[in-house]
């Protein structure tokens, strides 16, 4: 694996010149979202991408977490986006319930388009 580069989730989801791509991609939070593709930090300083025309589902929820800290553990709750693709899920964390908000809005009319 590259220190530094694009790959996408699955061999056969290549897109052409991602490098490109990616630079004209709007940010939210750690992820990037383009006109083709979705954005997300891999291993070191790489990205993997999924292209939106792979996308078969988009689901937004909460993950549940316990914390401890030195005054004691406490309990967050962060929302997530299931992104379905076929062959696989990818789970986006995010911090901010309205960033979450923004990218399901900009993600799911990518995917309702090809329904």
């Amino acid at each position: 694996m590259a220190f530094w580069g694009f790959r996408p989730v699955l061999p056969a989801f290549e897109i052409e010149d991602p490098k490109r791509d990616f630079k004209t991609s709007q940010v939210i939070e750690q992820y990037h979202l383009s006109d083709q593709a979705l954005y997300m930090p891999d291993r070191g300083f790489s990205w993997k991408y999924i292209p939106l025309s792979r996308i078969r589902g988009v689901i937004p929820g909460n993950e549940s977490r316990d914390e401890e800290s030195a005054m004691g553990g406490y309990h967050i709750e962060l929302p997530t986006i299931r992104v379905i693709y076929e062959g696989g899920t990818e789970v986006l964390t995010l911090e901010n319930p309205r960033q979450a908000k923004v990218l399901f809005s900009l993600i799911r009319p990518a995917y309702e388009k090809r329904q």
